[in-house]
């Protein structure tokens, strides 16, 4: 009876990572089934994915998503946005909720071992933190058992917490963050360093500074299932096509990035590679 059990368990594990596999694969054939394509994307992470003044979610990541989505069924239309932090965005991923994540999703080894990236197209700087002008503070150490805000599943807070020693005071989303910091509740924000130094040029943060700045800098590449080979080669031919066609850099352009020799970079070696 007890052999019988171990092999039908056994059997049911076997059976579920066929399963789980089966359906990775068919992620492309889905997609076109629909005729839409469904992405994770940040809705106030500027200048990735954020609300305009119409509250449309506009950024560079929605452009390229948009541009995949035109690759894939041969309009941008065809595309679903579901906005996602950084909490939720790999568990939406594995669930089935969406097809793929372009939200800011730094690769990193820990989260390859749950889902395969695409091809990289952005190196971002990593988290610096943003403080009150008056602030003496400018190295990570010097943060040590201190209250700083934070994000929860930001893939530097167990390096802040364990190696750095700061008291991580960790929320869901940004605004909630900025809020706490007005507050007095913590001394800091810690956060993506491209998106404080956007942050500091608004008047309302014109009393506040990028204090800290980041110790490094990080790929970000769109995330899907592991094993969604069709799917992922589908996705990065198109973004390849976007990159040989310049249009990474037109993105920056418009959203206010500073260009960059990452993207630059990959622009020519991906015209090279089209030709």
């Amino acid at each position: 009876m007890k052999l019988a059990k171990t092999f039908a368990s056994t059997a049911l594990v076997a059976i579920g990572l066929l399963a789980a596999g089966s359906a990775a694969a068919e992620t492309l054939e889905d997609v076109k089934a629909r005729d839409k394509l469904i992405v994770g994307i940040k809705n106030d992470y500027a200048p990735y994915g954020y609300l305009n003044d119409k509250g449309e979610i506009i950024g560079f990541e929605v452009e390229l998503a948009k541009y995949v989505a035109k690759e894939l069924l041969g309009s941008e239309e065809k595309i679903e946005l579901v906005p996602v932090v950084a909490a939720n965005r790999i568990e939406f991923l594995t669930a089935g909720r969406i097809d793929v994540i372009f939200a800011t999703l730094g690769v990193t080894a820990d989260r390859d071992k749950v889902i395969d990236f695409t091809t990289h197209y952005v190196s971002s700087p990593g988290p610096a933190v943003l403080m009150a002008k008056e602030a003496t503070t400018s190295e990570w150490g010097q943060l040590k058992d201190k209250p700083v805000c934070g994000i929860q599943g930001s893939y530097y807070n167990k390096k802040l917490t364990e190696e750095f020693g700061i008291q991580l005071v960790a929320f869901k989303t940004q605004p909630e963050a900025y809020r706490a910091l007005r507050d007095n509740r913590c001394i800091g924000f810690v956060f993506d360093q491209m998106t404080l130094d956007l942050k500091v040029q608004e008047a309302d943060w014109s009393g506040y500074k990028v204090a800290v700045p980041t110790y490094e800098y990080l790929p970000m590449a769109g995330g899907i299932r592991e094993g969604d080979k069709a799917f992922q080669e589908a996705v990065d031919k198109a973004i390849t096509k976007a990159e040989a066609e310049g249009k990474l850099i037109e993105w920056e352009t418009e959203f206010n990035i500073p260009h960059s020799e990452y993207i630059a970079e990959r622009a020519k070696a991906a015209k090279a590679k089209m030709n």
